[in-house]
């Protein structure tokens, strides 16, 4: 996380807390007060295909298994039947989920670094 930057959240078992909060966090304006260990950053989600949702997020308070790094947050959403026919244009989504979901890798790889 970036050292210099940090925000005050309300939780409901600590009151106000003052933590740190990564560049890529996209914020937390609205969000209800929830418990400290549950305190999450995401960043912005992307989104391929109409398919796919990613986004890179970090719990690093949760208990038991504290997130100290970016994890990549992944949802894909895709039931249909197809013809023969339709393929390409599958293979062509499948592609498009596939370069999101590299640059997410990436980026949460590189964002190891900035821990």
């Amino acid at each position: 996380m970036n050292a210099g930057r940090t925000i005050t959240l309300a939780t409901t078992d600590r009151g106000m807390v003052r933590i740190p909060e990564p560049g890529w966090c996209r914020g937390h304006e609205g969000e209800p007060p929830q418990r400290f260990t549950d305190l999450t950053h995401h960043s912005i989600p992307a989104r391929a295909a109409g398919i796919l949702t990613v986004h890179l997020s970090q719990a690093p308070y949760l208990v038991g298994s504290p997130e100290r790094q970016p994890i990549v947050s992944v949802v894909l959403d895709y039931h249909q039947d197809l013809r023969a026919e339709q393929m390409p244009e599958l293979y062509e989504a499948l592609r498009s989920v596939q370069r999101v979901l590299s640059f997410a890798a990436a980026e949460a790889i590189r964002l190891r670094g900035e821990l």
